[in-house]
């Protein structure tokens, strides 16, 4: 794959407005400036917008069955290994590649429903203990049909950059927040104005009164699993532009995905890509002043403060009249 070398950018700004910022930001000795905080705010709000995409069929999923599913990042894995796959073999541009990998999933989609309504109760334990078994399938699948190699969907379109001003940004990045944001607007338009999604509002709401009205829980339920399952092969593919993908991948997914739904609240579209903004914009910076190495330390940090802050929210989130699409 080919690297494109960035120039530093010239220093536009006031030394002294520069140097106030730096030492704002600094780290012992060495000091984040104002670019490098500007370059970090922006493409963590890019790749926050990827992070919301990528947790929206997590989210869906628990707020009409009051499941977890732990495999939800093995499946958006494995939409990327579809998407490799097929760009390897034929050369097609990864855009094309999304609907293909998004409708392999739906088979699965169905699968997931048919064993999940059958989780007794507590729902939200067990469905715990059956998707850690479904991840840990996946992971296995994965390494016999694709061996434990690291990938990636070098496409020169999407690794290519854009510069705008003191700010370098990565096409794929680009796509994946502007698809991100068109998803929410359309899922949000969906729920709000048809009969689909008020049918899927009420059954997060409460399920058994919205069955006593006539509405047809099963079918909203079952159509969300479709709706969520083609979203995490679409967002598959557009992960394995940006990153590379191996078996073991989705465990972050799924951290990524359960931290957006515990601050966003369960089914929240908006709420959604707010957290995914912010948590990406977060993590931007706490690389961008201390180091990739502590990445994935932030992320565990925001998680447990996440918890402690909502206290049980995620719960509450579960209950009836706790949830809702909005």
């Amino acid at each position: 794959m080919r690297r494109r070398t960035l120039s530093p950018p010239a220093p536009l700004l006031d030394p002294r407005l520069r140097a106030t910022i730096g030492v704002a930001f600094s780290r012992g000795d060495a000091a984040l400036s104002f670019a490098s905080l500007l370059q970090a705010i922006v493409s963590g709000a890019l790749i926050g917008c990827f992070y919301a995409l990528m947790a929206l069929g997590f989210s869906m999923v628990l707020g009409v069955s009051r499941t977890l599913n732990l495999a939800h990042g093995e499946l958006v894995i494995v939409g990327g290994y579809i998407g490799y796959w097929l760009w390897a073999g034929s050369g097609l541009t990864p855009l094309w590649l999304v609907p293909v990998a998004a409708a392999t999933l739906l088979p699965l989609g169905l699968l997931w429903q048919w064993l999940l309504r059958r989780v007794p109760e507590p729902r939200e334990l067990n469905s715990l203990v059956v998707t850690f078994g479904l991840s840990l399938l996946l992971q296995t699948v994965i390494r016999a049909l694709w061996q434990a190699d690291y990938r990636l969907i070098a496409d020169p379109m999407l690794t290519a950059s854009l510069r705008i001003g003191l700010v370098s940004l990565n096409v794929g990045r680009l796509l994946a927040a502007a698809t991100a944001l068109l998803v929410v607007a359309l899922l949000w338009l969906a729920l709000r104005h048809t009969r689909w999604g008020r049918a899927v509002r009420a059954t997060s709401l409460d399920a058994q009164a919205a069955a006593l009205l006539g509405i047809n829980v099963d079918g909203a339920t079952r159509t969300t699993f479709l709706l969520a399952f083609a979203l995490s092969g679409a967002t598959g593919v557009l992960f394995a532009t940006l990153h590379y993908i191996y078996p073991a991948a989705g465990v972050e997914l799924t951290l990524m995905a359960i931290v957006l739904a515990i601050w966003a609240g369960v089914g929240r579209l908006r709420s959604v890509l707010a957290a995914g903004v912010a948590l990406g914009v977060l993590e931007a910076i706490a690389v961008a002043w201390s180091g990739p190495r502590w990445r994935e330390t932030a992320v565990a940090l925001l998680l447990l403060g996440s918890l402690l802050a909502r206290a049980g929210g995620l719960a509450r989130g579960m209950a009836p009249h706790g949830g809702g699409h909005a």
